[in-house]
This record gives structure tokens, sequence and C-alpha cells, in this order.
């Protein structure tokens, strides 16, 4: 027990100057920001550790758990699923929706998860919502993995048709960490769906100016993003990053960054999640040339 205890204090005075990097970027802003690492050697570093709104991040459970559904009934990723004209609300953010004509049409499972994973398109997001169950069954999927501090329980049209629902769907930056570094130790999916949805997770087209913009392009970056609108009194409710890093010495990180409630502008917004992200991983890579 003290060889333990002894340890996790070293390990922590180790992290010591990395927190207080962390610290020193979201110090001046005028907002919560909840940050989780999840470092190559296991330990951790939180800050606002809390439930805050998700966004569109709740789109990466999600695909695990249409994913997991789908190799539980067998519903093959070709299968096509009706997209009638009920769905396709004008007023949300949706390239598939511009892709189909009028009336709607057909999309196949695949397709809908690389629009709701890949481009975060919420109206392909509530498709694959109705084909698992409904929120609720993506929150018991994650509960059933022994994860806490995720809930799950409004679809994208709730929260783009009543503005206090953007923040039903809140975890703890921790829980969502927690969830990629099970995805990347491969014990979640099948292979054949876990090579799948690392793929729509590394070609990601939104966020290139949050934890993208804080690594190198040629560096592995899975990330799943999530914004909000502004408040009538000009609060942003969140601007949202979160995902993994693989280092180039074959090592990985899980880092979460959620800004929450800030009066600061975008540009700011982003700045602090590209900041932190950019700090992380050159503390890692300078681990690396020490080890």
């Amino acid at each position: 027990m003290l060889a333990a205890a002894l340890l996790a204090a070293c390990s922590t005075d180790a992290l010591r100057p990395l927190e207080q990097q962390i610290d020193a970027l979201t110090a001046p802003l005028d907002a919560r920001v909840g940050v989780a690492v999840r470092t190559p050697d296991g330990d951790w570093i939180t800050r606002q550790d809390t439930l805050l709104p998700m966004l569109s991040v709740f789109k990466f459970p999600l695909a695990l758990a249409v994913l997991d559904h789908a190799a539980e009934t067998g519903t093959p990723l070709s299968q096509p699923l009706d997209v009638g004209p009920e769905w396709l609300d004008a007023s949300t953010y949706s390239p598939m929706r511009d892709s189909l004509p009028a009336a709607g049409g057909s999309v196949t499972l695949g397709a809908l998860l690389h629009y709701s994973t890949s481009l975060s398109d919420n109206i392909a997001c509530d498709r694959l919502l109705a084909f698992v169950g409904g929120p609720a069954a993506v929150e018991a999927y994650v509960r059933e993995l022994g994860i806490g501090g995720i809930r799950i329980v409004a679809t994208e049209r709730m929260m783009h048709r009543d503005p206090d629902a953007v923040r039903a769907n809140a975890a703890r930056p921790s829980a969502i960490c927690k969830l990629y570094a099970r995805f990347l130790e491969g014990e979640l999916l099948n292979e054949e769906y876990n090579a799948l949805l690392h793929g729509l997770l590394e070609k990601a087209t939104t966020g290139a100016n949050k934890l993208r913009a804080g690594v190198p392009a040629t560096v592995i970056l899975g990330h799943k993003t999530g914004s909000s609108d502004r408040t009538a009194e000009g609060i942003r409710t969140a601007e949202n990053d979160s995902g993994y890093v693989l280092l180039p010495d074959g090592r990985h990180y899980c880092i979460t960054v959620l800004v929450t409630d800030s009066r600061e502008d975008d540009a700011t917004n982003t700045a602090v999640i590209a900041g932190i992200s950019k700090t992380v991983y050159e503390y890692f890579t300078r681990k690396e040339t020490t080890r």
C-alpha cells in the first residue's frame, strides 16, 4: 500500500509542470473549462471534472452503441434505412439532407455513421439514435461498460428546438476519456468495426482549429467536436473537442477539453483548446526523448 501511494505521489509530481501550464492557459478565460488527460502511462490530469454539456461530442458514444447494436443484431452496414421527409429539418446542420431529394430517401447504416461521426451531421445522428432505441439506449450501453459520468437524454432535434436542452447531454471530461481509452484498447468492438470507427474519427472534418491545431498534421488524431449556439446574452454554452492522439513512439493519450458558458469570442475559445492540445502533445513528445 505504501509503495502504491509513493508511486502515485511521484506520478503526480511528474505531471505538475503540465498541470501548471494547462492552468495558465485556462485561468484568463471568462468560462468554465473542463479538462481531462489520460496519459500514456495511465495517469490522470483533470480540471472541472463535473457534468458539462457535450453537444456533438456525444456522437462518439452513439457510434460505439450503433456498431455494437449492429453486431449484436446481425445488421450489415450496407443495410438501407429510410430517411423520409419527416426527418429533414431545414434549419439544422446536415450535409446528408442536402444530398437527398426533398422527399428523402434511403441511406445505408454505414453512410449514416460517416455523416454523423466524421461530418457531425445532426439528422444522421438522430436517425442512428432511432436505430439503437433512442438516447436512453446509448446511455445504458455506456453504463453497461462500467463507465459513469455520461448522461445522454436528448436528440439533436430536441436540442435544436429547446435552447435549454443543449445542456441535457452532459459528461465528466474524464468519463469521455475513459470511453476513448477502452475503445483504443480494443475492448468494445470487433476488429472490423473497431478499424472502421478509428477511420471515421481520424477523418473528422470539424474542429481544425481545436485539438487538431495543437498537433502536427502528420500525427494521428481521432476526435469528435461539439459546439453550441450563443444564448440571447451572448454566452457560448459549449465549445468542445475530445479524442486521442497516437504518439510517434507508439504510445497514446486521450484528451477532452469542454469550454462551458464562455463569454469569450469564438477565436479565444478555440485557441484555448488548441493551446492545451499543443501543450500536452509537446510535453509527452519531450518525455519520449528522455525515456
